[in-house]
């Protein structure tokens, strides 16, 4: 009796181990060469050491292919299980493109779906690591293989992620090809960080797109990581490789709480909230015309400079980035006056919603920091329903629970101010630097419009301008604001982290503040 339990023993040992070793050796070379780390090697570094347990290692799918001697597809070709990440948990899934290229067939869906239940269940963050090519055909071909073989969206895959959206934070980073099912699992997510270089993220891959529409297009000009971090919005890091990909995903999972129903972390930190930032005197011009870099603000005000921008590549007229003050997570929407003066755009407004619905979902406070001479005009802007996205932005502004703070840099001109958190959307704390201008209207275009036919018709025109220029700039100055208590206070420049620091003391810790689930965030 005992012989036999060792024999069975033995037999399930090997079968692990046979598992651990993926695709084989030349499978794992093969992904080496191509300068990608296994699965295997990416959750070493993602969670913390000795921390990761695994389930269904011994789950196995048999790949057979007409003509082809049929191959078992070890682990089912995704690994799944918990871990921690700096001592809290989390439940990850990575494909393991060593097996079949990573295609997921009925024992990798069922793996898949099970570690997403599992964090909906248990309400812990969602960590998949991409580089599946797609559904197994072998597996999923004909109605009752699809039908029928674990992927029921109403318990599994995709329906399972609709659910869990606003519930935990969820991470898909494209590791490699990332076509089809694990695209749309990148899109459903919050966070998706893409490796430069070798990711890539489409509906189909290049030969379905030759064989579907006869139009040849190579992977990196279809769905790399450029189109998606620079045209599309679709990412949201840009990761140099494998390893500064795992520690994006620990670093971003740090600003936030293990689910919505917790509040975020606060960390300790030696940086005095009322630490004098000088600097900002220096970076920002006075002259309204000219830029300066807002990411130099930023890093002054934020905790030890550190920060972590999302879209940096996209809608660039906006910066959107996490960051502590005084310890406490925050996001940041920022105009970039060095890019199209910090105007407007869809590509903008569309980068800012998503992240005013990520940070609301999840109770970090949102601060604006305001220099936008407004929205971009023009018949081409148009076309991108510039209308109906400011609307868009104006719901989801206006629905906002978490605390808002606002600081008037520079310029904050016309309905474009109103998204990045004026008085009309009821910031819990407004002030403007002494040098600040706002108004309905910029002074330049205003003057031609009120007044082009006077200062055509004056002996010295550029004269009649230039004093017209500064009867506006008197009348857009902060201080009429502030008498009639539109603005809660003009600042110095250098206490705006300490302003900033003590408006978080009151408002994330009132008493008021309950976490509790508030909303998806929509793709």
């Amino acid at each position: 009796m005992r012989d036999d339990h060792l024999r069975r023993i033995a037999e399930i040992e090997a079968a692990r181990k046979a598992a651990l070793e993926m695709g084989g050796a030349d499978s794992v070379a093969r992904q080496h060469k191509r300068g990608k780390l296994t699965c295997r090697e990416r959750l070493d570094l993602l969670l913390d050491p000795g921390s990761f347990i695994e389930y269904g290692i011994l789950a196995q799918s048999i790949v057979e292919v007409p003509g082809r001697t049929a191959k078992i597809a070890m682990a089912g070709g995704v690994v799944i299980g918990t871990g921690m990440i700096e001592g809290r948990r989390v439940f990850v899934l990575a494909d393991d493109a060593t097996v079949a290229s990573g295609a997921r067939g009925a024992a990798g869906g069922r793996k898949s779906g099970h570690v997403i239940q599992l964090a909906l269940k248990q309400r812990f963050p969602l960590i998949s690591l991409l580089e599946a090519s797609a559904g197994r055909v072998q597996d999923m071909m004909g109605s009752r293989a699809w039908a029928g073989l674990g992927f029921d969206p109403h318990t599994t895959g995709f329906g399972a992620m609709v659910d869990l959206s606003g519930v935990v934070p969820m991470v898909s980073a494209a590791m490699g090809n990332s076509v089809g099912g694990a695209a749309f699992n990148a899109m459903l997510s919050d966070f998706v960080p893409m490796v430069k270089g070798t990711s890539f993220m489409a509906v189909s891959g290049p030969p379905v797109v030759l064989g579907a529409v006869g139009e040849r297009v190579s992977a990196q000009d279809l769905g790399g990581a450029h189109v998606h971090l620079v045209e599309t919005g679709q990412a949201d890091y840009g990761a140099e490789n494998d390893q500064d990909c795992m520690r994006v995903i620990r670093e971003y999972l740090g600003y936030f709480p293990s689910s919505s129903y917790q509040l975020p972390p606060i960390r300790s930190t030696e940086d005095s909230p009322e630490r004098r930032c000088e600097r900002l005197l220096d970076i920002v011009p006075t002259n309204q015309r000219r830029p300066y870099d807002m990411y130099e603000v930023i890093e002054d005000i934020v905790d030890e400079g550190g920060y972590l921008p999302l879209k940096h590549e996209y809608g660039k007229s906006v910066i959107t980035c996490l960051a502590r003050i005084d310890g406490y997570s925050v996001g940041i929407i920022a105009s970039q006056p060095m890019h199209m003066a910090g105007v407007l755009d869809y590509t903008a407004a569309y980068k800012a919603i998503h992240f005013m619905d990520l940070c609301d979902a999840f109770h970090l406070p949102l601060i604006f920091l305001v220099d936008c001479p407004g929205f971009i005009v023009g018949k081409e802007w148009e076309k991108h329903s510039m209308l109906k996205t400011v609307a868009r932005a104006l719901h989801v502004h206006r629905r906002l629970t978490v605390p808002k703070i606002t600081v008037i840099v520079r310029k904050a001109y016309g309905l474009a101010y109103w998204i990045l958190g004026g008085k009309a959307m009821n910031p819990d704390a407004l002030a403007a630097w002494p040098t600040a201008s706002f108004s309905l209207m910029a002074p330049e275009p205003a003057i031609n419009v009120l007044y082009e036919q006077e200062i055509a018709a004056a002996p010295d025109p550029d004269r009649r301008r230039a004093e017209l220029m500064e009867l506006f700039s008197q009348e857009y100055a902060p201080d009429n604001a502030a008498k009639d208590f539109t603005l809660d206070d003009i600042i110095d420049p250098r206490n705006t982290r300490a302003f900033l620091a003590r408006s978080l003391e009151v408002l994330v810790n009132s008493t008021g503040r309950v976490a509790r689930f508030r909303h998806p965030i929509w793709p």
